[in-house]
């Protein structure tokens, strides 16, 4: 009796492992990273990386449950520094006001696409700086099939190894479900940044890797619990000697 207990106790622990494999995303997540500019500066004079675009990218497998992604968190080289305090900064994350009241504060924009029910709606993104320079709103409209205004903020902390910086991004709630029950995914989301303030470039460059190459991961957890991590890197080139 108590080897057949056993038995069927871990029959059904096979099961519902089974069955935890089968629900986890099973698509692909990717990020990529460029910049206009890749000449390293240094730490009292960093150079400015020009525009300055990250692109993550969610390709599901077909037939698989609908997912949205509920935090996205992007790794920065810690040879690249952000100036963000010396350029004018955002206070309205309201999706109605902002581009009105933030206008100052835009230092970038770009374009996203999300998938709900198979159909596919083009958002159009405009990047503001936040307060203070530690986080980025992020404002994400679109207008078919379905009426999208919604600010996504990203806030700035440190990092470790070889990161410097990462940015913290949740998706509101209403971007991951636009309707009740319906999940949306975000297959595409690309921003580009740059400029520079007071002599102090938004994105900047501070120095090159020996191998030179920047480091950049996206760690992304699904509406389903399921977490992805995503790498890529960047050629630089190291500050000519004097």
């Amino acid at each position: 009796m108590r080897k057949l207990l056993l038995a069927a106790v871990a029959a059904v622990v096979a099961a519902l492992v089974v069955a935890g494999v089968a629900s986890a995303i099973q698509g692909t997540q990717g990020i990529k990273v460029t910049a206009v500019a890749k000449l390293a500066g240094t730490k009292d004079k960093p150079r400015s990386m020009g525009k300055f675009v990250v692109t993550t990218t969610t390709t599901p497998v077909p037939g698989e449950p609908p997912f949205a992604t509920s935090l996205a968190v992007i790794s920065f080289d810690k040879n690249i520094v952000f100036g963000g305090s010396k350029f004018k900064s955002c206070n309205d994350a309201t999706g109605s006001t902002i581009d009105a009241s933030c206008k100052n504060a835009k230092v970038g924009g770009g374009a996203a696409k999300g998938v709900a029910l198979g159909q596919v709606e083009n958002l159009k993104v405009t990047a503001y700086n936040g307060p203070k320079g530690n986080s980025i709103y992020l404002h994400v409209k679109g207008t078919v099939p379905l009426q999208i205004d919604s600010v996504i903020v990203g806030t700035l902390k440190n990092a470790s190894g070889k990161y410097g910086k990462k940015l913290n991004v949740p998706i509101p709630s209403n971007l991951q479900q636009p309707l009740a029950g319906v999940f949306a995914t975000l297959t595409t989301f690309s921003t580009s940044v740059g400029g520079t303030s007071k002599g102090v470039p938004y994105v900047g460059l501070k120095g090159c890797p020996s191998n030179k190459k920047l480091n950049f991961k996206g760690d992304f957890t699904y509406t389903d619990g399921t977490k992805k991590t995503a790498t890529t890197t960047l050629p630089c080139t190291p500050a000519k000697k004097k």
